[in-house]
């Protein structure tokens, strides 16, 4: 049996080898066409601060790693001790995992399969609980970027749509509200839960039990971490949108990020296919800035921002990731795993 779990680990293993440089290779150069942004990235190497900007934008890549890394190994405590090393190496498994399967689920199999002893399923859950945090902050920051967005799509000339954006205002700040509170008190999930589910509760409370681990001190740590590597990534899209000379201001381009990352959360998507769903997504929010139509010489420049993005923060990680692969245990012995 353990020969035959060895087989079938390796198999799997090279599958999704096989699966990421293949959806890779369809993205970067039969999806996609390459030569317009590398004529892009061409064209603004010799204006002023390139250099200093990529390499700041390049620096705070491994920064936005080690954030998730440290927020899943701490999330994992409660389950299996994971060295800060060994969070980051089942980070870029994860995101290799994720390239051909939709809505990001790879980053969950491609954790927890790095896992030796805990229960995957709790640790499933657990690494959920901290995509909900990172879920939870996306839309934050979008809701308040619908918030600023408000004062172009509501006129405010009469009585009745000042209520109206009053109101939308106020639904917003109550919404944002109760989306933290009950982030921060979703212990009570397994009492509701408990509840709910009556005698069946017995079959699941080995893993319903998961939500009520982590107090509501232990839940903002992991909100807090959720928002630093999302102020990270916004920072870098910003110093992109510099390099690429588009004409906006720090503050209403973390306005109009917000808005593209709110509506790519919503989308569902292969996370391959948002280089293609991201470059769209970022027109229609910049569009909304700059007015009905965006300056034709920038629509090539904004596609580009988007997609050097994503090229850092995925396609380059998913290929680093792939060293990795081969620590990914699908099949274990039984006697390794501990309930």
């Amino acid at each position: 049996m353990a020969k035959l779990n060895k087989t079938y680990n390796i198999l799997i293993r090279f599958a999704i080898l096989v699966f990421t440089f293949y959806f890779l290779y369809e993205q970067l150069f039969y999806k996609h066409d390459l030569s317009s942004f590398l004529k892009s990235i061409e064209a603004v190497t010799r204006a002023k601060n390139f250099w200093v900007l990529s390499v700041i934008i390049v620096l705070l890549l491994p920064v936005n790693l080690l954030l998730e890394s440290r927020k899943w190994q701490f999330l994992m405590q409660k389950l299996e001790r994971v060295s800060m090393m060994g969070a980051f190496k089942a980070i870029l498994a994860g995101i290799s995992v994720s390239v051909f399967l939709p809505n990001r689920v790879g980053d969950y199999l491609g954790r927890v399969f790095i896992l030796k002893k805990a229960d995957r399923l709790q640790a499933t859950l657990a690494t959920i609980l901290g995509s909900m945090a990172q879920l939870l902050t996306t839309i934050l920051f979008g809701l308040t970027s619908v918030a600023f967005f408000l004062d172009h799509w509501i006129n405010q000339s009469g009585s009745l749509n000042r209520w109206a954006f009053a109101g939308l205002l106020f639904s917003i700040i109550m919404v944002s509200a109760i989306l933290v509170f009950a982030f921060l008190n979703f212990s009570v999930f397994s009492v509701l839960l408990k509840k709910i589910s009556g005698r069946a509760y017995n079959k699941i409370e080995h893993y319903a039990e998961v939500f009520s681990w982590y107090s509501a001190h232990e839940l903002f740590y992991i909100l807090a971490i959720s928002v630093l590597r999302y102020l990270v990534f916004s920072m870098q899209f910003f110093l992109l949108l510099e390099i690429f000379q588009i004409p906006i201001g720090y503050l209403h381009a973390m306005m109009v990020i917000g808005f593209i990352y709110l509506l790519m959360s919503i989308i569902p998507t292969i996370a391959l296919s948002e280089i293609g769903v991201r470059g769209s997504v970022s027109l229609y929010a910049f569009g909304l800035f700059f007015g009905t139509t965006i300056p034709e010489a920038l629509d090539g420049q904004i596609v580009a921002a988007s997609s050097a993005l994503w090229l850092l923060n995925l396609a380059l990680p998913a290929l680093s990731g792939l060293f990795f692969i081969f620590r990914l245990r699908f099949f274990r012995n039984n006697k390794s795993h501990e309930h």
